[in-house]
């Protein structure tokens, strides 16, 4: 691959994005999310605009100015690198059919991805993540059809006003109106699943939380600046920028 280009001035109102969009995947690479160079995140900047990471690089080489600009079709727009285009064929229609999809975050976490290859797999409604996403969840507990214009209308059907989806035999995705919420809520979904997976390997009765308990907004932490959600990739940013502050180039 050639040498990334540098964002000019002109380009400047994607640069927020940009940036915590690169963040994004050195995170999950920290994290164990992904695997290999697989798997894609991607934001709408503009109508049929999406900044998304490039084929051949691994999360760990991912910064603000490789990050692809590519239209609804897969197209390249601007940037060096290639499209894996049967990963990337939902993200344009979600991001257009689904208003608050602005952010795509798709991985293969290993709490999460387990949980997907059980039969009828389910996060635990024991605890506090329970309490804050579970009116969020959405499985799908079937791979799918061809990626056509029908499967795309049957899940966005699915999905509804759901922000997390874990599909079975497959991975989880979460959608969000910024970086910072898609990012956000993948942490704590994959959190929730691991615990989901190390109480039921011990073996013993777990508690259920009532559905009274569970909130129906996703704020958190209200009355607080910045919002729970940009507070937390804040933080993240803040040690990428002593650790590996070249995600920003």
């Amino acid at each position: 691959m050639t040498a990334a280009r540098r964002i000019g001035p002109a380009e400047q109102p994607e640069t927020k994005s940009r940036v915590e969009l690169a963040a994004a995947f050195r995170i999950a690479n920290r994290l164990g999310w992904n695997e290999g160079i697989a798997n894609h995140f991607s934001v709408q900047i503009a109508p049929d605009r999406y900044l998304l990471n490039p084929y051949e690089l691994h999360f760990r080489e991912i910064t603000a100015a490789n990050l692809l600009v590519v239209d609804g079709k897969g197209q390249v727009i601007a940037g060096e690198g290639q499209v894996r285009r049967a990963a990337f064929f939902l993200h344009p229609r979600l991001h257009t059919l689904l208003p608050r999809a602005t952010a795509i975050l798709h991985a293969h976490p290993p709490y999460a991805t387990a949980i997907c290859c059980i039969k009828g797999g389910r996060l635990d409604h024991s605890g506090a993540h329970a309490m804050l996403f579970a009116r969020q969840v959405c499985y799908e507990d079937e791979m799918g059809g061809p990626p056509d214009e029908n499967e795309i209308q049957r899940l966005v059907g699915k999905v509804g006003d759901k922000t997390i989806i874990l599909q079975a035999m497959h991975g989880l995705t979460t959608l969000g109106p910024s970086v910072a919420h898609a990012f956000d809520l993948f942490y704590f979904a994959e959190r929730w699943a691991k615990l989901t997976v190390l109480s039921r390997g011990m073996g013993l009765p777990t508690h259920r939380m009532s559905d009274d308990l569970l909130w129906d907004s996703p704020d958190r932490d209200q009355g607080l600046t910045p919002p729970a959600q940009q507070a937390h990739l804040d933080a993240w940013m803040r040690i990428l920028d002593k650790e590996e502050p070249d995600y920003r180039g």
